[in-house]
């Protein structure tokens, strides 16, 4: 491990000694590099005075500004226990450590990255006897204010930091537990704070999942952040600031007061549906929605929307865009996805609205094979878009999601570790499902070689939320299921498999309108132009509908966005046609996920408009 001294350009720190530290603290700059770097570096500015001890970029570089005795400006208003005594200001106790993410809880964290903060981690801890519940998040001190680092993998990064320290062992069933409900809140973009429990009032009011997390940070452009900037309220006009989180059934909010340092009482938590009619309600349902769909978000006109409002309680919340799905050339379909079941309508027939959950048999417009067809190409759809996988009824979560009634898969796969066992996690949206592996790299499309349990957050035999098995005393609840024999046939999915098959390309969500033929002696566009975009994509994307500047847009998860037809001019391009391609942030600095996305991208476009490789470029 090297690491650079860099220093600051401004003494934005206080001297003292090595012998006061005793937290350090992980924070995400909301940034990208070198602009994050450079704010760092000089402190912020006289108004948002700002510094850290070290910043880790996501090539695991790791910079130095602060010697490790002087006091860094991090932390701000901030509380948490140390040593057995509750304290405030904790930039007095601790270290500081950034690293360079956007904090929208989307853009990820490579392992480079990752690597490089558990060995800077597990040096200062063993250096200055940090024991585990004083290795903290900035969430954790100052909740009511801060975010970071959004979806931030911290289970899985404190099990490596202390993996060689004598700490004292943790049950198996908690450590297990830990890691499923880190996942839930990482899968919604966010990070559970010990000391702010809205989760608490999820769990009793039966909500299931977190979905989203919804904050100033997600709402605006990007600004470099300072240790007092009220980054996790959500401020509306007409109103005090708000906290706002999206679960599966329902969004919460409650009024921020003083220092936004006391968590709300359970009683000043109130729920959307329950809300009347009126400006409030109309501005959170619009940021539910944006917060899933955010070209659109809430719009009183539409079928599906108004759908939605008469029937929330079985739909659930918006996950996803309002997007095309097609078929075949000739039928098509709108279609939103939610917590709990998905809408689509033939184009054109917008007051015709299928659900998910009723396609059976045939249906009025419907014959039985389309029926089964839409059906299948719903599922595949959620599945491709929410986990990078393929959707297979016999897979072994699939079936037991859709058996016990659990909603939509919320997040990806992820293998984790957890006490020399590996495990196989998985979100959805009304609990968290886990089951051993017989090794940490056994390929999840591989059938399982003999009977396995699943694992799951969820305590009772209707549709819970995970949480209220987390919570109680009853610890995890299991059960038994058997992989079937494999069929011979290699044409045939293979039962006993625990998902479906990695998606072979990147998910399109088509959000333009329909592709048309080139008219008669029209230019074909001969260029494609990649163009980078500040972020966050919520704000991209919400303002792209507007100002009409691309035909595509690739966020940091690699997810593509077709926003306008390929034939379409859009504003801000000068000479011949061109497809315009965004990407939030720099590409040169891409993760592997949003690189491999945008090559996927580029070659199709290529092919399909016979751009040759001279064509594309910045």
């Amino acid at each position: 491990m090297e690491i650079t001294w860099i220093g600051m350009t401004r003494q934005h720190y206080q001297p003292g000694n090595v012998e006061r530290i005793r937290m350090v603290v992980l924070h995400a700059t909301a940034g990208r590099y070198p602009g994050d770097f450079g704010w760092l570096r000089k402190g912020g500015d006289e108004r948002r005075p700002v510094s850290c001890h070290y910043y880790i970029d996501k090539r695991g570089q790791i910079s130095q500004f602060v010697k490790d005795g002087d006091i860094a400006w991090h932390a701000g208003v901030s509380r948490w226990e140390i040593d057995g005594e509750l304290r405030e200001n904790l930039n007095r106790c601790s270290l500081g450590i950034e690293l360079e993410n956007l904090n929208t809880g989307r853009d990820p964290y490579p392992e480079e990255q990752l690597a490089a903060a558990v060995a800077l981690t597990r040096l200062l801890v063993r250096r200055y006897n940090v024991p585990r519940n004083q290795l903290v998040r900035h969430l954790d001190i100052s909740p009511g204010r801060k975010t970071d680092p959004a979806g931030f993998p911290w289970a899985s990064f404190v099990a490596r930091v202390y993996a060689e320290a004598h700490q004292p062992a943790q049950p198996a069933e908690e450590h297990v537990r830990s890691h499923m409900l880190d996942l839930a809140y990482r899968a919604a973009g966010s990070g559970l704070s010990a000391a702010w429990p809205l989760h608490t009032v999820a769990e009793r009011r039966d909500l299931g999942m977190p979905v989203a997390l919804i904050s100033n940070a997600t709402l605006t452009p990007p600004g470099h952040t300072a240790q007092d900037d009220l980054d996790r309220v959500v401020r509306l006009p007409g109103q005090p600031p708000l906290l706002v989180e999206v679960y599966a059934r329902d969004l919460l909010y409650a009024n921020v007061t003083g220092e936004s340092s006391e968590p709300p009482a359970a009683a000043q938590v109130r729920q959307l549906t329950t809300l009347a009619e009126g400006p409030l309600q109309e501005a959170l349902l619009d940021l539910m929605f944006r917060a899933a769909d955010p070209v659109n978000g809430f719009r009183a006109d539409w079928a599906f929307h108004q759908h939605f409002l008469d029937y929330s309680d079985e739909l659930g919340v918006p996950i996803g865009p309002n997007h095309r799905l097609t078929l075949t050339p000739r039928r098509a379909f709108a279609c939103q996805h939610y917590a709990l079941d998905s809408l689509c309508s033939p184009v054109g027939a917008w007051k015709t609205i299928y659900r998910l959950s009723e396609l059976e048999g045939s249906l009025p417009g419907l014959s039985a094979s389309e029926v089964i067809a839409l059906r299948h190409a719903l599922l595949d759809d959620l599945y491709r878009a929410r986990t990078g996988r393929r959707y297979d009824a016999s897979a072994l979560l699939s079936s037991y999601a859709q058996q016990h009634e659990l909603g939509a898969p919320l997040g990806p796969p992820e293998v984790a570790v957890i006490g020399d066992e590996p495990y196989l996690l998985m979100p959805f949206a009304c609990d968290v499902l886990a089951c051993r592996l017989p090794t940490p790299n056994w390929p999840i499309e591989r059938p399982l070689p003999t009977a396995t349990s699943i694992i799951s957050l969820m305590a009772a035999q209707r549709p819970r939320s995970g949480l209220s098995a987390l919570l109680s005393s009853s610890g995890l609840f299991r059960r038994f299921i058997k992989p079937q024999a494999a069929r011979r046939s290699g044409a045939e999915p293979m039962p006993g498999v625990l998902l479906g098959p990695r998606a072979t390309q990147p998910s399109v969500l088509d959000l333009g309108p329909t592709g048309r033929p080139p008219a008669a002696n029209e230019a074909l566009p001969a260029r494609l132009v990649i163009t980078a975009s500040p972020g966050p994509a919520s704000v991209d994307l919400h303002s792209a509908k507007q100002h009409k500047r691309w035909h595509y847009y690739i966020d940091t998860s690699g997810a593509i966005y077709r926003l306008r037809d390929e034939l379409s001019s859009v504003a801000g391009h000068q000479g011949d046609p061109a497809i315009i391609v965004a990407s939030e942030g720099d590409p040169a600095r891409a993760g592997a996920a949003q690189r491999s996305a945008l090559s996927w991208l580029v070659r199709s476009l290529a092919t399909m408009l016979k751009i040759p490789p001279e064509g594309v470029g910045r």
